[in-house]
């Protein structure tokens, strides 16, 4: 009967690990603004997302300048040589965690649970353009406009409030996981056999884990790298998210945690 349990117990550990080792990397890389912002923060420097930045911002940026009517084709112009020179701007980093930030409260707010899609705030660019191009023309630039960018699909986004709901539970997972795997030693006969089973089950799962996290990446990198910022602005964050989550979930079981 004791076999039995220490042999129920180690399983009910395995499996409770295989959700609490996502839910952890959840919590603290995506539901957490900070470690949301860390992670997408080497997207400021991706030649594609750049570019489909700057064409996407140099029309708003123009009509939202405030400039009289009759300066508006200059205005036009002068909006896309500055949304080109965006990245070598000194506020474009600052901008860019600014827009993570923002975006982040945007989607993972308690009233962001209607949304249909993942949305990308990108007022703080504009406002960095608003000024230079304010500067430029000499005149006032006006208030800098909410341009929301919706990302993906109502799908996917209801992946996102799924993967949110779970990162609730990623320390009842952990604990549960550590208690089943306790009771697994207690009840073994032999706890040498029950700590190698037990490493077996957890290397299995860390394989599944990695295998998985690999496959998204490919996927993500063959989606292409050009188009409108919602299309690589997508491709790149999922390639982000899968190349962080593959050292994590290969890190933990010779570790004893994720790192």
């Amino acid at each position: 009967m004791r076999s039995v349990l220490s042999a129920l117990s180690i399983l009910l550990a395995v499996v409770l690990t295989a959700a609490a080792v996502p839910s952890l990397w959840i919590e603290r890389n995506v539901v957490d603004e900070g470690g949301f912002v860390r992670l997408l923060e080497p997207l400021r420097s991706d030649a594609a997302f750049q570019s489909a930045l700057a064409n996407s911002l140099a029309t708003t940026v123009a009509s939202a300048s405030g400039v009289p009517q009759a300066f508006q084709p200059a205005a036009t112009r002068l909006a896309n040589e500055i949304t080109n020179g965006l990245t070598t701007d000194p506020g474009f980093p600052g901008a860019w965690d600014e827009t993570l930030r923002e975006s982040h409260r945007l989607n993972f707010s308690q009233a962001a649970a209607s949304n249909s899609t993942f949305t990308l705030e990108l007022r703080p660019f504009v406002d960095v353009l608003l000024k230079r191009l304010g500067s430029s023309l000499g005149v006032q630039a006006g208030q800098a406009p909410s341009i929301q960018v919706p990302v993906g699909t109502a799908q996917q986004r209801s992946w996102l409030t799924a993967a949110q709901e779970a990162a609730s539970y990623a320390w009842p997972l952990t604990v549960g996981a550590v208690l089943a795997f306790a009771l697994g030693l207690l009840f073994a006969r032999r706890r040498r056999v029950a700590l190698g089973w037990s490493g077996l089950g957890l290397l299995l799962v860390a394989a599944v884990l990695a295998a998985g996290a690999f496959l998204a990446s490919g996927v993500a990198s063959a989606q292409g790298g050009s188009g409108s910022v919602a299309t690589v602005f997508a491709t790149r964050a999922g390639k982000l998210f899968a190349d962080s989550f593959l050292p994590w979930a290969g890190s933990w079981p010779s570790s004893g945690r994720p790192s």
